[in-house]
């Protein structure tokens, strides 16, 4: 008799885990405050990308070499996030999807826009001042 209540409640307690929020991809990291101008710290930076057609930021300031970038999709259509004149390019399908890569860039000012139809045009668009 005992085994089997312990048995049920064990079920029960199974039962409403995901009840819990554990699991599943409903949240994302943080984004940075909105600004201008965001510098990369030990070669990264974060990207945050809104609907309709935004980033968070339009200026990001590097050093020469390796800069890691971590795309966050706070909107819920397709963004990405490439870089001009190189093969780096970042893709995330919806909601709270996050990617990270890393591109190595010269010297220089190059761009960074989003290659979904239409968001580019509509402003989803920016520099990597690289020092």
């Amino acid at each position: 008799m005992y085994r089997r209540l312990l048995l049920v409640a064990l079920a029960l307690s199974l039962a409403a885990l995901p009840a819990c929020g554990g699991g599943g991809k409903s949240s994302s990291p943080p984004c940075p405050p909105k600004a201008d101008s965001r510098a990369a710290v030990n070669g990264a930076v974060t990207v945050c990308a809104f609907d309709p057609a935004s980033f968070d930021v339009k200026t990001i300031t590097t050093p020469a070499g390796a800069l890691s970038v971590t795309l966050i999709n706070k909107g819920s259509q397709p963004h990405t996030f490439k870089v001009d004149g190189t093969d780096f390019e970042l893709k995330t399908p919806g909601h709270n999807d996050v990617k990270t890569g890393s591109v190595t860039l010269t010297s220089g000012s190059h761009k960074f826009f989003c290659t979904i139809p239409g968001h580019e045009a509509a402003g989803m668009k920016g520099k990597v001042v690289v020092s």
